[in-house]
């Protein structure tokens, strides 16, 4: 195995010289090898030739009329394109000054003539090989760069895939303990609200124990609106898509907001491109969605700021595991909405939590950390996805792309 010769048939070899003699001679030594031959004649053709032919090797007279070798070497050793084509010089001049300076313009050999066959035939394969050999290692680190690249990605999509598994099967889990609990609840709490109603009318007369039974009733209320958000969680309706206007949709539902009042001391900032086209998308659901991104973000800013709102057709390229972690969607097939508020904003550590279930940034018995899971969930069974960006100080954004593409409801 290790005596076995690389086959470097089709190597090329540029020769620089001006007498055609030389050329001739060089060209015959070199042409039944099966190496493909360039010629040059003076230093400034070869400087032209070189980063058009692109030779795995360079034989370069000294004594040439115009720019002699050496500066044709120092020229070609300054360009990107030719600067690591290996340099033999071929002359007559064999003083040791002379083959010093050629080594030090970034020569690898050098030929005194007269041309000997053998000599040129043996450097000349010797070099071949060598820059063969590089060749083959560049080839290698590449590859070796591309496969590594190749298990980067292969791994974030196993991971992301994983994630997504882990996170399907609590939501499933979430689901059947919250109906459980929402019906184990409910019962004795109708029964409290029973009891307390009927004492109020036994104990109408007593204005202290009416006082603290209305209390009573209005913790029971809020205790049955929990239960009516965490079943409505739970019985998520599937989606109905029809061809809609993602432009119009939110101007309806801002225009709501406004009339009741909630933008009172907000700057809302609409950027929307007109000539997006309709999209196939829940109205009901994706109405739910973007109510509870602005009530946050209402809420964010104390009812006091700038909100704004942009829509626009994506242009890069993201992953998108849905249903197989090898899927991969370009962004160009997408609506992207981005709702940005000048807010509190949100800490980075809570960033990758906020879409779970019931955690909530807001003080107790102001939330319970579902709207923001319910987006994630109806932005997801309509085939896209819903991320948060925030650097925890100035105001928080939401990016949310939709499909532009018709898609089956998924899940």
């Amino acid at each position: 195995m290790g005596n076995e010769k690389t086959d470097l048939r089709g190597m090329k070899v540029l020769i620089v010289d001006d007498t055609a003699v030389n050329i001739d001679v060089l060209r015959q030594t070199l042409a039944p090898e099966g190496y493909e031959i360039s010629v040059a004649t003076s230093g400034e053709q070869a400087l032209k030739i070189a980063p058009r032919f692109v030779p795995d090797l360079i034989l370069l007279d000294i004594m040439m009329p115009g720019i002699d070798g050496f500066e044709t070497c120092r020229q070609l050793k300054c360009n990107d394109s030719t600067k690591e084509i290996p340099v033999i010089f071929i002359s007559a001049k064999n003083e040791t000054d002379d083959i010093v300076k050629g080594f030090s313009l970034g020569g690898v050999d050098y030929i005194v003539k007269p041309i000997k066959q053998a000599e040129v035939l043996a450097r000349v394969e010797t070099h071949l090989q060598l820059q063969y050999l590089k060749k083959e290692q560049e080839k290698s680190k590449l590859e070796v760069i591309k496969k590594n690249h190749q298990l980067q990605e292969s791994m974030e999509k196993l991971k992301s895939t994983q994630e997504q598994m882990i996170q399907s099967e609590k939501w499933a889990s979430l689901g059947c303990l919250t109906s459980g609990i929402c019906h184990e609840v409910l019962n004795p709490i109708n029964i409290i609200s029973c009891h307390t109603q009927a004492l109020a009318m036994e104990r109408e007369n007593d204005s202290e124990l009416i006082k603290d039974l209305d209390s009573i009733q209005e913790e029971i209320q809020k205790i049955e609106r929990i239960i009516e958000k965490l079943e409505h969680f739970v019985n998520q309706e599937g989606l109905v898509l029809t061809k809609n206007d993602i432009n119009s949709q939110l101007t309806t539902i801002l225009d709501d907001l406004d009339k009741e009042g909630r933008f009172k001391r907000i700057s809302v900032i609409r950027e929307f491109n007109l000539d997006l086209p309709k999209i196939g998308f829940d109205r009901k659901l994706l109405r739910q969605v973007f109510q509870n991104i602005f009530h946050n973000a209402i809420c964010a800013m104390n009812q006091e700021g700038t909100l704004t709102i942009k829509t626009e057709e994506s242009s890069k390229e993201i992953n998108i595991n849905s249903k197989s972690p090898s899927s991969n969607i370009r962004e160009e097939n997408f609506v992207r909405i981005t709702v940005s508020d000048t807010g509190h904003g949100i800490e980075k550590g809570q960033l990758s939590k906020i879409f779970n279930p019931f955690f909530t940034t807001k003080p107790p018995g102001q939330g319970i950390g579902l709207g923001l899971s319910v987006c994630y969930s109806i932005i997801q069974k309509h085939g896209g996805i819903i991320k948060a960006e925030s650097d925890g100080s100035a105001g928080a954004k939401f990016v949310l792309y939709l499909p532009m593409i018709s898609i089956a409801p998924v899940g």
